[in-house]
């Protein structure tokens, strides 16, 4: 008499388990579904919503893979804005991640060559009729490949990021895709600052 499962003693299922033990455990900051609910309690995101802690829906999610690059930009938006949270595996690591927060700061066809140094200009929030210039410092350029996956597609692009900081330690990255810049302008947060609430399995699957 055959057992339920088996054939010729051995497990249907044993294979399969097999398989399933292989596949490595996927990182809770890598590959975030979309339609994932991210919540940030940083100190900028509290300042700007006057919560505690903010709740952002994900909508699109770039991938780059570069030489010693492995970064995520999550774009994630509430009914008033969109921000993006970045995720970079620390390099020579294989689980170690660093956490930052950013703004778009601008789109726009390329023109003359990207300069070593770029001043930014932001309002003097102690005066409205000032502006306050800022000093960005280029550190490298990672040439990458770039997944873009939102809900209804995934494409592949050939991109370039190009490296920045300033004096206080605020970073700045171009993305340079085709003959498209997008300007991200941000800065490191806490690991403790975000919260992340997976979309559902069937979601989860098909992004």
């Amino acid at each position: 008499m055959a057992l339920f499962g088996k054939k010729e003693g051995k497990s249907l299922f044993s294979k399969r388990n097999e398989d399933d033990a292989k596949k490595p455990e996927r990182h809770e900051l890598v590959d975030i579904p979309i339609n994932s609910i991210i919540e940030l309690s940083d100190l900028t995101t509290y300042q700007e919503t006057g919560d505690t802690s903010h709740a952002f829906t994900l909508y699109t999610r770039k991938k780059y893979e570069g030489n010693g690059l492995l970064r995520y930009m999550y774009h994630i938006k509430d009914v008033e804005g969109e921000l993006v949270v970045g995720v970079d595996q620390i390099a020579g690591t294989k689980d170690e991640y660093e956490i930052s927060r950013w703004i778009v700061d601008g789109e726009q066809e390329l023109g003359d060559p990207i300069p070593d140094e770029m001043t930014l200009f932001y309002p003097d929030p102690d005066n409205e009729d000032e502006e306050i210039a800022v000093e960005y410092y280029r550190q490298e350029i990672v040439p990458a490949k770039l997944t873009v996956t939102d809900a209804e597609n995934k494409e592949e692009f050939e991109a370039e990021l190009h490296e920045y900081i300033n004096d206080n330690e605020e970073l700045m990255s171009i993305e340079l895709c085709g003959n498209w810049l997008t300007f991200y302008v941000g800065m490191l947060i806490d690991r403790s600052d975000l919260e992340i609430y997976p979309a559902n399995l069937n979601e989860q699957i098909r992004s």
